[in-house]
């Protein structure tokens, strides 16, 4: 048998939820993408230095380090040419948008999750198609 094929990318989801995390992580996977998956944003910094994922996802509203403060630590190491974020949150206002992209995230993912969304921002963000 032939081996499987490498994924085409790599991603973290982080997520206070492991219900959360858990199930974007494996629908990435069915999507082709390798992808783990942290419920605490003190472990998030260290799977993205250690993976260096083209893609990171980051739940908004998570205690301790909530995901605009995680997107910021991120930054110093990453751009947005190395690496896309993408706030995946119940903050949907124009003003949450806005304090997303200042905070250095790519894109704005509402919850619940939509698995066709996840899959246009995934051609959308990396793929810049």
């Amino acid at each position: 048998m032939p081996p499987a094929p490498k994924p085409k990318y790599c991603a973290v989801v982080v997520d206070d939820s492991q219900d959360a995390a858990e199930s974007l992580a494996r629908l990435l996977v069915l999507m082709g993408c390798e992808a783990t998956f942290v419920t605490h944003a003190r472990d998030a910094m260290a799977e993205v230095l250690t993976k260096k994922p083209s893609i990171v996802f980051l739940d908004i509203g998570m205690p301790v380090i909530n995901g605009y403060e995680l997107a910021q630590m991120i930054r110093r190491y990453f751009d947005s040419e190395a690496m896309k974020l993408v706030a995946v949150t119940a903050y949907g206002t124009a003003e949450d948008r806005a304090r997303a992209r200042k905070a250095g995230f790519d894109a704005h993912v509402l919850k619940p999750v939509d698995p066709a969304m996840v899959e246009s921002m995934i051609k959308t963000v990396i793929e810049g198609r």
